[in-house]
């Protein structure tokens, strides 16, 4: 980009919904901030000569603490639901001394693995509405 805008990283975002792409900044063309709160970001105004590259990262945040939010697609948090009750009914199956509570627990936690299994392994990325990879987008004219 010819830029007056000394970190151009600092001072632009983007974002993608759908098939728009939205490249927005809070600076002026000058490399000024904004200081208007509703006009804080706006529409980039620099020339964009040689295309834009976008790098980010699809990996999710590992899980360190007990109190840490799980970073999951928001398609499989049902998934997510069922596997914890499969491996909840499984271990409550392994505690219980009453054979017919073991025998309830163990049927309840195979139906929550047939549908985790269901959701993920069966069906994939079917069932999603995000997945990672390569995305192209092609824009309208910037001028």
């Amino acid at each position: 980009m010819a830029s007056n805008i000394a970190y151009p990283d600092k001072s632009a975002t983007w974002y993608i919904e759908g098939d728009k792409f939205a490249l927005i900044t809070n600076v002026d063309s000058t490399g000024t901030a904004r200081t208007t709160a509703r006009k804080t970001w706006k529409a980039i105004s620099e020339a964009v000569t040689d295309g834009v590259l976008l790098h980010y990262y699809g990996e999710p945040n590992k899980v360190r603490s007990i109190n840490d939010e799980i970073d999951l697609d928001n398609s499989l948090h049902v998934s997510l639901v069922d596997y914890i009750k499969h491996r909840l009914y499984l271990d409550k199956a392994g505690s219980s001394g009453d054979a017919g509570v073991t025998q309830a627990s163990m049927s309840i936690s195979m139906n929550h693995e047939k549908k985790f299994k269901d959701a993920v392994a069966r069906y994939g990325t079917r069932k999603r509405n995000k997945t990672g990879g390569t995305r192209a987008i092609v824009p309208s004219n910037f001028r």
